[in-house]
């Protein structure tokens, strides 16, 4: 069972808190499912214009809890409020929501601001949101007429338009450019911000997780694994399938070859076929066992690791906090704005790391030169 943790802090930045009486989102002993499926119990609250993404894979129970929320799938057990209401029984149509689904679902035989004007739209003001999208030239457009992602755009201001009390968004940038969905995406977090309604947001995408995202809750099979602020959900995963869920690049696989104890902190020595790979400092998480021979995974990711160029050769060390590994490069790619650098160590394990073009320009290597890569202890985080 899946219960999860009061209201958390938020970063810097997101918006200011309201009391969660006013309209906060409150699942308590939520099960929803679909046919012979359901999930598990989920307790959770949102705070009122606080947005909720919840991240997985296709089949994780995403969408058929939004379709819950809505009123279109009957709660199964448990109770869900909105602010003093409860919405547990209410039929769709008195939810006062917007939904986004994952198909745009305009009415083809109307032109977009027709479909803007169904139901909440009839007397919105619409301006703003026209602007923000950038659907002016399209309202006389019906909607085969419009790109799969302009159809997005249209789906989502009609989930904003007449300012819902609860807007429910499956998979908004699915059908847009690659080249376009950093832009849409900022802008979506804006208006987010803006109107600052409850929101909750599934996607398998952890970049729309990270950006948009109050909350992030993760996602398996109808169970929630996780839920926390993006920073501390991405950083330190609770567990091996939330980290490959969060995209950490390294998921390194080790032998603990030596456990000891220096004041507060653990020093446990991992390894890789006998051979000594780094010393891991700090605390052990709850739940986490380090016995000589036992295995651990360390979950680090590439931004996290910094490329500098190789001096005299020496083993891996603990210094001012920091791990140097010495390494030689593999290949290098560049992704968009950054380079990923695949190196190797003496003993085969292979880790990856980021580096901005000036810094790679400057280290000047090709495949097979030696690199030292340094991670600091605090962004090396132990798994069971």
């Amino acid at each position: 069972m899946a219960a999860l943790t009061p209201p958390i802090p938020f970063a810097a930045g997101a918006r200011t808190v309201q009391d969660p009486c006013t309209g906060g989102l409150h699942l308590d002993g939520l099960q929803w499912g679909i046919g012979a499926w359901q999930s598990a119990t989920v307790s959770l609250q949102v705070p009122a214009g606080q947005t909720l993404v919840l991240l997985g894979h296709n089949g994780a129970g995403k969408s058929a809890l939004l379709d819950t929320l809505a009123g279109f799938l009957p709660v199964r057990a448990g109770r869900l409020h909105l602010g003093l209401r409860d919405l547990t029984a209410l039929p769709p149509q008195a939810r006062r929501i917007g939904y986004m689904f994952q198909r745009d679902a305009l009415f083809p035989h109307w032109n977009i601001e027709r479909n803007l004007r169904f139901g909440r739209g009839a007397q919105a003001n619409l301006d703003d949101l026209l602007d923000a999208l950038e659907l002016r030239p399209w309202l006389r457009h019906h909607p085969h007429q419009l790109s799969g992602g302009q159809r997005q755009r249209v789906a989502l201001a009609r989930a904003l338009v007449g300012a819902p009390e609860l807007l429910l968004l499956d998979e908004p940038l699915a059908a847009i450019d690659p080249e376009a969905r950093p832009a849409l995406r900022r802008t979506l977090a804006a208006l987010l911000r803006q109107r600052a309604i409850t929101t909750v947001l599934v996607t398998h995408d952890p970049g729309d997780a990270r950006l948009l995202g109050d909350q992030v809750g993760v996602i398996e099979a109808g169970r929630l694994l996780q839920v926390d602020t993006p920073q501390q959900v991405f950083d330190h995963p609770a567990d091996l399938r939330i980290a490959r869920l969060m995209g950490v690049d390294n998921l390194w696989d080790l032998q603990v070859q030596a456990v000891r104890h220096s004041g507060q902190q653990t020093v446990v020595t991992l390894g890789l076929d006998k051979h000594a790979v780094l010393d891991w400092v700090g605390a052990l998480p709850a739940g986490t066992a380090a016995q000589p021979g036992g295995r651990l995974t360390l979950a680090v990711r590439a931004e996290a690791v910094h490329p500098c160029p190789a001096s005299d050769a020496r083993p891996a060390r603990v210094a001012a906090g920091d791990i140097t590994l010495s390494v030689h490069l593999i290949d290098a790619r560049c992704e968009g704005p950054l380079w990923r650098l695949r190196c190797a160590l003496a003993c085969g394990l292979e880790v990856q790391a980021f580096a901005l073009p000036a810094l790679w320009r400057e280290l000047a290597v090709r495949s097979g030169d030696a690199l030292e890569l340094r991670i600091r202890q605090q962004d090396m985080h132990l798994l069971s």
